[in-house]
């Protein structure tokens, strides 16, 4: 049954459940296991791209250049000002 009314200002639509609907318990038993396997599934795929994306995440911070044991992506020719770690050989270091 469809119950409909103003609710702050607002025209709500509801549907209500007829008593029809607990003479099937086999039926509501199969789409109460039916939902708990779809939140389930709902959970392992979300888990799986949380996953996928930390993966990738660290293998997209590739080490291009290192110096003094420490992993740089950026190296650069500094003339007078270097923003990141100057080595001894005139080159400037940083992420």
């Amino acid at each position: 049954m469809i119950v409909c009314g103003m609710y702050m200002y607002l025209y709500v639509c509801a549907v209500v459940a007829s008593s029809t609907a607990v003479s099937d318990p086999a039926g509501a038993r199969r789409l109460g296991n039916a939902s708990i396997g779809v939140s389930i599934a709902g959970i392992v795929v979300i888990i799986v791209i949380i996953i996928i994306s930390v993966v990738v995440a660290g293998s997209s911070s590739s080490c291009n250049y290192t110096y003094n044991g420490k992993c740089y992506r950026h190296r650069d020719y500094y003339y007078s000002y270097c923003s990141g770690v100057e080595s001894y050989s005139g080159y400037c270091y940083y992420n």
